[in-house]
Protein backbone atom coordinates (compact mmCIF):
# COMPACT_ATOMS: atom_id res chain seq x y z
CA UNK A 1 0.00 0.00 0.00
CA UNK A 2 1.87 3.33 -0.91
CA UNK A 3 0.42 6.00 1.19
CA UNK A 4 1.72 8.49 3.44
CA UNK A 5 2.42 8.09 7.78
CA UNK A 6 3.81 10.75 9.93
CA UNK A 7 6.63 12.47 11.72
CA UNK A 8 7.20 14.47 14.81
CA UNK A 9 8.97 17.56 14.19
CA UNK A 10 6.76 21.10 13.65
CA UNK A 11 4.24 20.00 15.89
CA UNK A 12 2.98 23.37 16.95
CA UNK A 13 -0.56 24.49 15.83
CA UNK A 14 -1.39 27.98 14.00
CA UNK A 15 -4.26 29.49 14.41
CA UNK A 16 -4.99 32.95 13.38
CA UNK A 17 -8.64 34.16 14.08
CA UNK A 18 -7.70 37.89 12.01
CA UNK A 19 -4.76 39.61 10.40
CA UNK A 20 -2.15 37.88 8.00
CA UNK A 21 0.27 35.30 7.96
CA UNK A 22 3.85 36.01 8.43
CA UNK A 23 4.58 36.98 4.85
CA UNK A 24 1.33 38.89 4.65
CA UNK A 25 3.04 42.45 5.66
CA UNK A 26 5.20 41.75 2.43
CA UNK A 27 2.10 40.08 -0.10
CA UNK A 28 -0.57 41.38 -1.16
CA UNK A 29 -4.02 40.69 0.49
CA UNK A 30 -6.01 37.98 -0.95
CA UNK A 31 -9.28 38.50 -1.89
CA UNK A 32 -12.28 36.22 -2.53
CA UNK A 33 -12.45 34.42 -5.40
CA UNK A 34 -15.37 33.48 -7.85
CA UNK A 35 -14.47 29.66 -9.88
CA UNK A 36 -14.40 30.23 -13.93
CA UNK A 37 -15.37 26.23 -14.14
CA UNK A 38 -18.36 24.74 -15.60
CA UNK A 39 -18.67 23.47 -12.26
CA UNK A 40 -18.82 26.92 -10.60
CA UNK A 41 -23.17 26.63 -9.45
CA UNK A 42 -21.92 22.86 -7.95
CA UNK A 43 -19.00 24.41 -6.33
CA UNK A 44 -21.31 27.03 -3.75
CA UNK A 45 -18.49 28.45 -2.56
CA UNK A 46 -18.11 31.51 -0.15
CA UNK A 47 -18.37 33.06 3.42
CA UNK A 48 -20.37 30.89 5.71
CA UNK A 49 -23.48 32.66 7.61
CA UNK A 50 -21.38 31.03 10.21
CA UNK A 51 -18.44 30.79 11.78
CA UNK A 52 -16.24 27.85 10.68
CA UNK A 53 -12.76 26.61 11.90
CA UNK A 54 -10.85 24.27 9.55
CA UNK A 55 -8.62 22.07 11.15
CA UNK A 56 -5.98 20.54 8.96
CA UNK A 57 -1.96 18.58 10.16
CA UNK A 58 0.25 16.60 8.04
CA UNK A 59 3.01 16.97 5.23
CA UNK A 60 5.79 18.50 6.77
CA UNK A 61 6.40 19.60 3.27
CA UNK A 62 3.10 21.55 2.94
CA UNK A 63 2.53 22.90 6.39
CA UNK A 64 4.73 25.95 5.60
CA UNK A 65 2.86 26.92 2.41
CA UNK A 66 -0.61 26.67 4.89
CA UNK A 67 0.74 28.38 7.47
CA UNK A 68 1.27 31.46 4.92
CA UNK A 69 -2.23 31.19 3.65
CA UNK A 70 -3.96 31.06 7.56
CA UNK A 71 -4.53 34.89 7.70
CA UNK A 72 -5.19 36.00 4.14
CA UNK A 73 -8.00 33.04 4.41
CA UNK A 74 -9.50 34.87 6.94
CA UNK A 75 -9.15 38.49 5.49
CA UNK A 76 -11.19 36.92 2.05
CA UNK A 77 -13.52 35.29 4.21
CA UNK A 78 -13.81 36.34 7.56
CA UNK A 79 -16.07 33.47 8.70
CA UNK A 80 -13.34 31.01 7.77
CA UNK A 81 -10.41 30.32 10.74
CA UNK A 82 -7.63 27.60 9.46
CA UNK A 83 -5.55 25.88 11.97
CA UNK A 84 -2.42 24.08 10.18
CA UNK A 85 0.30 21.56 12.06
CA UNK A 86 2.72 19.27 10.77
CA UNK A 87 2.78 16.08 12.12
CA UNK A 88 3.24 13.92 8.88
CA UNK A 89 1.07 12.79 6.03
CA UNK A 90 0.05 9.72 7.55
CA UNK A 91 -0.82 11.39 10.27
CA UNK A 92 -2.57 13.94 8.08
CA UNK A 93 -4.09 10.97 6.13
CA UNK A 94 -4.97 8.97 9.42
CA UNK A 95 -6.43 11.97 11.09
CA UNK A 96 -8.66 13.04 8.14
CA UNK A 97 -10.00 9.11 7.96
CA UNK A 98 -11.32 9.47 11.59
CA UNK A 99 -12.55 12.94 11.36
CA UNK A 100 -10.15 14.27 13.94
CA UNK A 101 -9.19 17.39 11.24
CA UNK A 102 -11.66 18.24 8.09
CA UNK A 103 -7.81 18.03 5.75
CA UNK A 104 -4.82 15.77 5.96
CA UNK A 105 -2.27 17.20 4.00
CA UNK A 106 -0.29 14.80 2.08
CA UNK A 107 2.83 14.79 -0.43
CA UNK A 108 1.51 11.82 -2.71
CA UNK A 109 -1.48 10.53 -3.81
CA UNK A 110 -3.71 8.27 -2.10
CA UNK A 111 -3.68 5.02 -4.56
CA UNK A 112 -6.92 3.47 -5.80
CA UNK A 113 -6.36 0.68 -3.26
CA UNK A 114 -6.32 3.12 -0.31
CA UNK A 115 -9.30 5.33 -1.86
CA UNK A 116 -11.51 1.50 -2.74
CA UNK A 117 -9.87 0.73 0.94
CA UNK A 118 -11.29 4.26 2.48
CA UNK A 119 -14.39 4.86 0.58
CA UNK A 120 -15.05 8.76 0.30
CA UNK A 121 -11.79 10.09 1.02
CA UNK A 122 -10.67 12.25 -1.75
CA UNK A 123 -7.13 13.45 -3.41
CA UNK A 124 -7.41 17.26 -3.85
CA UNK A 125 -3.74 18.74 -4.85
CA UNK A 126 -3.70 22.68 -4.19
CA UNK A 127 0.14 23.25 -5.32
CA UNK A 128 3.09 21.61 -6.68
CA UNK A 129 6.25 20.97 -4.95
CA UNK A 130 9.76 19.28 -5.63
CA UNK A 131 12.38 17.74 -3.92
CA UNK A 132 15.74 18.72 -3.30
CA UNK A 133 19.23 16.53 -2.91
CA UNK A 134 21.34 17.69 -0.39
CA UNK A 135 25.08 17.23 0.52
CA UNK A 136 27.80 18.37 2.93
CA UNK A 137 30.87 17.72 1.37
CA UNK A 138 33.27 20.47 1.84
CA UNK A 139 35.19 22.04 -0.77
CA UNK A 140 32.82 20.80 -3.09
CA UNK A 141 30.21 23.72 -4.64
CA UNK A 142 28.92 21.74 -7.83
CA UNK A 143 27.80 18.15 -7.74
CA UNK A 144 25.73 16.12 -10.06
CA UNK A 145 24.33 13.45 -9.45
CA UNK A 146 21.49 10.56 -10.78
CA UNK A 147 19.21 8.69 -9.60
CA UNK A 148 21.04 5.24 -10.29
CA UNK A 149 23.77 6.45 -8.33
CA UNK A 150 21.69 7.57 -5.26
CA UNK A 151 19.87 4.39 -5.50
CA UNK A 152 23.37 2.69 -4.89
CA UNK A 153 24.39 5.13 -2.06
CA UNK A 154 21.20 4.36 -0.01
CA UNK A 155 21.61 0.55 -1.22
CA UNK A 156 25.64 0.71 0.45
CA UNK A 157 27.09 0.00 -2.76
CA UNK A 158 28.77 2.97 -3.50
CA UNK A 159 30.28 4.49 -0.23
CA UNK A 160 32.62 7.17 -0.59
CA UNK A 161 32.39 10.17 -2.60
CA UNK A 162 35.54 9.83 -4.99
CA UNK A 163 34.20 6.23 -5.84
CA UNK A 164 34.26 5.88 -9.99
CA UNK A 165 30.59 6.08 -10.45
CA UNK A 166 30.49 9.71 -9.28
CA UNK A 167 33.75 10.61 -10.81
CA UNK A 168 32.36 10.12 -13.96
CA UNK A 169 29.02 12.34 -13.44
CA UNK A 170 31.92 15.39 -12.36
CA UNK A 171 34.54 15.47 -14.68
CA UNK A 172 37.29 17.64 -13.73
CA UNK A 173 35.58 17.94 -9.76
CA UNK A 174 38.13 17.12 -7.09
CA UNK A 175 36.37 15.08 -5.16
CA UNK A 176 37.21 14.34 -1.55
CA UNK A 177 38.10 10.48 -0.19
CA UNK A 178 35.42 10.70 2.25
CA UNK A 179 32.87 8.09 3.52
CA UNK A 180 29.30 9.12 2.22
CA UNK A 181 26.73 9.17 4.85
CA UNK A 182 23.07 8.49 3.99
CA UNK A 183 20.45 10.58 5.88
CA UNK A 184 16.93 8.91 5.83
CA UNK A 185 13.63 10.04 7.28
CA UNK A 186 13.36 7.66 10.31
CA UNK A 187 9.50 8.39 10.26
CA UNK A 188 6.97 7.55 7.28
CA UNK A 189 6.65 10.50 5.51
CA UNK A 190 5.60 11.76 1.74
CA UNK A 191 9.02 13.06 1.21
CA UNK A 192 10.40 9.27 1.87
CA UNK A 193 7.99 8.38 -0.93
CA UNK A 194 8.66 11.23 -3.53
CA UNK A 195 12.85 10.19 -2.87
CA UNK A 196 11.89 6.61 -3.38
CA UNK A 197 9.95 6.76 -6.42
CA UNK A 198 12.46 8.78 -8.07
CA UNK A 199 15.11 5.46 -7.00
CA UNK A 200 12.45 3.48 -8.12
CA UNK A 201 12.33 4.81 -11.78
CA UNK A 202 16.10 4.76 -12.12
CA UNK A 203 17.73 1.75 -10.54
CA UNK A 204 15.86 -1.54 -11.45
CA UNK A 205 17.07 -3.16 -8.39
CA UNK A 206 15.84 -0.43 -5.98
CA UNK A 207 12.38 -0.89 -7.85
CA UNK A 208 12.55 -4.35 -7.23
CA UNK A 209 13.88 -4.25 -3.53
CA UNK A 210 12.96 -1.42 -1.36
CA UNK A 211 10.57 0.11 -4.13
CA UNK A 212 8.89 3.08 -3.00
CA UNK A 213 6.50 3.93 -0.09
CA UNK A 214 6.13 6.32 2.86
CA UNK A 215 8.75 3.70 4.76
CA UNK A 216 10.40 1.31 2.96
CA UNK A 217 12.42 -1.49 4.21
CA UNK A 218 16.06 0.58 3.82
CA UNK A 219 18.79 -1.58 2.76
CA UNK A 220 21.12 -1.38 5.64
CA UNK A 221 24.32 0.89 5.50
CA UNK A 222 27.11 0.92 8.09
CA UNK A 223 26.83 4.83 8.73
CA UNK A 224 23.39 6.05 7.90
CA UNK A 225 21.73 8.28 10.24
CA UNK A 226 18.58 9.13 10.33
CA UNK A 227 15.98 11.71 10.86
CA UNK A 228 12.71 13.78 11.76
CA UNK A 229 11.21 15.63 9.60
CA UNK A 230 12.58 18.00 7.00
CA UNK A 231 13.80 20.26 8.92
CA UNK A 232 15.61 17.17 10.92
CA UNK A 233 16.90 16.20 7.47
CA UNK A 234 18.43 20.10 7.35
CA UNK A 235 19.92 19.74 10.53
CA UNK A 236 21.31 16.38 10.81
CA UNK A 237 23.18 17.36 7.05
CA UNK A 238 24.37 19.95 8.68
CA UNK A 239 26.22 18.78 11.22
CA UNK A 240 27.52 15.74 9.52
CA UNK A 241 30.19 15.97 6.73
CA UNK A 242 29.99 13.57 3.90
CA UNK A 243 26.03 13.37 4.40
CA UNK A 244 23.76 13.65 1.33
CA UNK A 245 19.98 13.44 2.27
CA UNK A 246 16.39 14.59 0.50
CA UNK A 247 14.31 17.57 1.63
CA UNK A 248 11.17 18.76 0.45
CA UNK A 249 11.85 22.41 -0.92
CA UNK A 250 9.48 23.90 1.03
CA UNK A 251 12.64 23.79 3.46
CA UNK A 252 15.25 24.34 0.58
CA UNK A 253 15.86 28.26 1.73
CA UNK A 254 16.61 26.31 5.15
CA UNK A 255 19.35 23.85 3.68
CA UNK A 256 21.22 26.18 1.30
CA UNK A 257 21.22 29.24 4.64
CA UNK A 258 23.06 25.72 6.45
CA UNK A 259 25.79 25.41 3.90
CA UNK A 260 24.28 22.73 2.12
CA UNK A 261 25.21 22.14 -1.50
CA UNK A 262 22.29 21.25 -3.58
CA UNK A 263 22.72 18.14 -6.43
CA UNK A 264 22.35 18.99 -10.13
CA UNK A 265 20.04 15.46 -10.99
CA UNK A 266 20.34 13.61 -13.94
CA UNK A 267 17.23 13.70 -15.51
CA UNK A 268 15.08 11.61 -18.01
CA UNK A 269 16.86 13.41 -21.04
CA UNK A 270 20.05 13.10 -19.31
CA UNK A 271 20.89 16.22 -19.11
CA UNK A 272 21.54 17.60 -15.31
CA UNK A 273 19.52 20.49 -13.46
CA UNK A 274 18.41 22.15 -10.34
CA UNK A 275 14.70 22.87 -9.37
CA UNK A 276 13.34 26.15 -10.14
CA UNK A 277 10.33 27.55 -11.76
CA UNK A 278 11.35 26.21 -14.95
CA UNK A 279 12.84 22.94 -14.34
CA UNK A 280 9.51 22.16 -11.92
CA UNK A 281 7.00 23.87 -14.85
CA UNK A 282 8.87 21.57 -17.76
CA UNK A 283 8.14 18.53 -16.17
CA UNK A 284 4.53 19.29 -15.25
CA UNK A 285 3.86 20.23 -18.87
CA UNK A 286 4.95 16.88 -19.85
CA UNK A 287 2.95 14.99 -17.21
CA UNK A 288 -0.15 16.87 -16.94
CA UNK A 289 -1.95 14.87 -19.47
CA UNK A 290 -2.17 11.67 -17.78
CA UNK A 291 -3.23 12.82 -14.88
CA UNK A 292 -6.75 10.88 -13.72
CA UNK A 293 -10.08 12.18 -12.88
CA UNK A 294 -9.05 10.70 -9.51
CA UNK A 295 -6.14 13.22 -9.19
CA UNK A 296 -3.51 10.18 -8.26
CA UNK A 297 -0.48 10.77 -10.00
CA UNK A 298 3.20 10.83 -10.02
CA UNK A 299 5.08 13.79 -11.17
CA UNK A 300 8.43 11.79 -11.25
CA UNK A 301 11.27 11.62 -13.95
CA UNK A 302 9.16 13.13 -16.75
CA UNK A 303 10.71 13.19 -20.21
CA UNK A 304 12.31 16.60 -21.24
CA UNK A 305 15.52 18.52 -21.73
CA UNK A 306 14.33 20.90 -18.56
CA UNK A 307 12.24 18.79 -16.64
CA UNK A 308 13.41 18.52 -12.97
CA UNK A 309 12.77 14.25 -12.26
CA UNK A 310 11.51 14.83 -8.36
CA UNK A 311 8.05 17.02 -8.68
CA UNK A 312 5.05 16.04 -7.20
CA UNK A 313 1.69 17.46 -6.09
CA UNK A 314 0.53 18.77 -2.95
CA UNK A 315 -2.27 17.63 -1.51
CA UNK A 316 -5.28 18.16 1.08
CA UNK A 317 -7.19 14.48 1.83
CA UNK A 318 -10.78 15.35 2.32
CA UNK A 319 -13.96 13.18 3.49
CA UNK A 320 -16.48 13.60 0.65
CA UNK A 321 -19.29 14.06 3.38
CA UNK A 322 -18.55 16.41 6.35
CA UNK A 323 -20.09 16.99 9.80
CA UNK A 324 -22.76 20.27 8.25
CA UNK A 325 -23.04 22.07 5.47
CA UNK A 326 -21.49 24.93 6.81
CA UNK A 327 -17.74 23.18 7.29
CA UNK A 328 -18.65 21.47 3.98
CA UNK A 329 -18.85 25.03 2.08
CA UNK A 330 -15.84 26.08 4.29
CA UNK A 331 -13.89 23.14 2.94
CA UNK A 332 -15.05 23.61 -0.67
CA UNK A 333 -14.49 27.60 -0.50
CA UNK A 334 -10.84 27.00 1.04
CA UNK A 335 -9.78 24.02 -1.76
CA UNK A 336 -10.81 26.33 -4.37
CA UNK A 337 -9.00 29.55 -2.92
CA UNK A 338 -6.26 28.05 -2.05
CA UNK A 339 -5.55 26.95 -6.06
CA UNK A 340 -6.64 30.50 -7.30
CA UNK A 341 -4.35 32.91 -8.31
CA UNK A 342 -5.97 35.54 -6.86
CA UNK A 343 -6.43 33.77 -3.48
CA UNK A 344 -3.76 31.39 -2.38
CA UNK A 345 -1.87 30.36 -5.31
CA UNK A 346 -0.70 34.41 -6.41
CA UNK A 347 3.00 34.06 -6.92
CA UNK A 348 4.01 35.74 -3.82
CA UNK A 349 2.55 33.31 -1.86
CA UNK A 350 3.59 30.84 -4.34
CA UNK A 351 8.00 31.67 -4.55
CA UNK A 352 7.49 31.98 -0.30
CA UNK A 353 8.34 28.08 -0.43
CA UNK A 354 9.37 27.91 -3.79
CA UNK A 355 5.94 26.08 -4.90
CA UNK A 356 4.44 26.27 -8.04
CA UNK A 357 0.86 27.12 -9.11
CA UNK A 358 -1.80 24.02 -10.61
CA UNK A 359 -2.18 24.14 -14.50
CA UNK A 360 -5.68 24.93 -15.18
CA UNK A 361 -6.47 21.48 -16.03
CA UNK A 362 -5.53 20.20 -12.92
CA UNK A 363 -7.73 22.60 -11.40
CA UNK A 364 -10.86 21.99 -13.60
CA UNK A 365 -10.20 17.99 -12.32
CA UNK A 366 -10.16 18.95 -8.46
CA UNK A 367 -12.52 21.55 -8.78
CA UNK A 368 -15.11 18.14 -10.06
CA UNK A 369 -14.16 16.45 -7.04
CA UNK A 370 -14.63 19.22 -4.92
CA UNK A 371 -18.02 19.45 -6.14
CA UNK A 372 -18.48 15.54 -4.37
CA UNK A 373 -17.71 17.69 -0.75
CA UNK A 374 -21.46 17.90 1.15
CA UNK A 375 -22.41 18.46 4.25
Amino acid sequence: MKRLIPFAVLASLAVVACGSSSKSSSTPPSTAVTPTTASATALNIGNPTTPVSLNEDGSSLLYPFLLELVGPLHTAYPNITLATAAGGSGKGISDAEVGNVQMGGSDAYLSPGDMTKYPGLENVPIAISSQAINYNLPGVTNLKLSGNVIAQIYQGTITSWNAPAIAALNPGVTLPAMKIVPVRRVDSSGDTFIFTSFLSATNTTWASGPSFDTTVPWPPVSNELSADGNPGMVQTCHTTPGCIAYVGISEESAALAAGLGEAELQNEAMNFVLPSATTIESAVAAGVGSVPANLAAPLIYEPGAQSYPIVNFEYLVVKDTQSSAAVAQAIRTFLVWASSPTGGSTPSYLAAKDFEALPTSVVAKADAVITKISG
